[in-house]
């Protein structure tokens, strides 16, 4: 199945159903679910002030603390890219990158450890989470 590394909070945000973009500077034409990866280094000069108590209090959880600090990151859940356009109006789109939407996100409720990569990559170790 298809991953995607995400830095956090974002990779957290993603998969509680907050942030319904990613930003990236390239364009894509797969359309499904794909896996979220938190990559093992946390967003630096993290901007928590676009977060609202609620986002912060989601992101901040045990969950999403071993995800910041996991050797090389967890995957904690899926999403479906369902659509890659310009100048989304979402107030997590910014401007000047392809912004995937994104639908459905599932949250695991046990992190699977992962070593992430750059771009789409291939996690085949389905055993771990069909159960989940």
């Amino acid at each position: 199945m298809k991953a995607l590394t995400v830095k956090q909070p974002w990779a957290s945000l993603i998969v509680e159903g907050i942030k319904d973009i990613e930003n990236r500077t390239w364009k894509t034409n797969y359309r499904g679910r794909i896996l979220i990866h938190s990559s093992k280094m946390p967003e630096k000069g993290l901007p928590c002030e676009v977060l609202n108590s609620m986002q912060y209090s989601i992101v901040f959880t045990a969950n999403s603390l071993n995800a910041l600090v996991s050797e090389n990151g967890v995957i904690l859940g899926s999403v479906e890219i369902v659509d890659c356009v310009l100048n989304q109006p979402s107030i997590w789109a910014e401007v000047g990158t392809y912004n995937w939407v994104l639908a459905n996100p599932i949250k695991f409720e046990t992190p699977i450890p992962a070593k992430g990569q750059l771009g789409f990559w291939e996690f085949n170790e389905i055993s771990c989470f069909e159960n989940k």
